[in-house]
């Protein structure tokens, strides 16, 4: 089940087989999407369509962001597409020009994060130091949701499989 908060305007609807974020009103606030159960060692495969300019975010356990924005054509950069916000810079550039569907495979067991983004290794096996930005706590060593940041700007999401990593 997904959630999203009571404090801020709801941007997300299912239309088409897709979820998309959609924001009108730039005045307003828009929520976060977030599960209702919580999660330790995961993989979540993720499809999603950034257009032009937009900004997103995929969150693990509900403190770390995996960044998802229209990064085409720059450098790997902490802050791009793929990268786990402000913490890990991706080894190469993967992102596919605005407006085409990416794959992330995200994986994570332990504090440590592997990210393929369209097919290619962009971060393999780092472990992540500190929370990033709009993290739900800072307590790292608890379980916690996966929650796709709604707040910036419109988003759609086509796939999202999520297992667990039994060790």
């Amino acid at each position: 089940m997904l959630l999203v908060s009571l404090l801020a305007d709801n941007g997300w609807s299912a239309k088409d087989g897709l979820l998309v974020n959609e924001q009108t009103d730039r005045a307003k606030h828009y929520g976060n999407l977030r599960t209702d159960r919580e999660f330790e060692d995961f993989n979540l495969k993720v499809e999603v369509r950034v257009e032009t300019n937009q900004n997103s975010g995929v969150y693990l356990r509900g403190i770390y962001e995996v960044q998802v924005e229209d990064s085409f054509g720059g450098a790997p950069d902490p802050h791009h597409m793929g990268a786990v916000y402000s913490r890990i810079k991706p080894t190469v550039a993967a992102e596919k020009p605005p407006g085409e569907w990416q794959t992330m495979d995200i994986t994570f067991v332990d504090r440590h994060v592997t990210v393929v983004l369209n097919g290619k290794r962009i971060i393999d096996n780092q472990p992540v130091m500190g929370c990033t930005g709009g993290a739900l706590w800072s307590d790292v060593s608890k379980p916690g949701p996966i929650y796709l940041q709604g707040d910036h700007t419109g988003i759609t999401y086509r796939s999202l499989v999520l297992k667990p990593v039994v060790k």
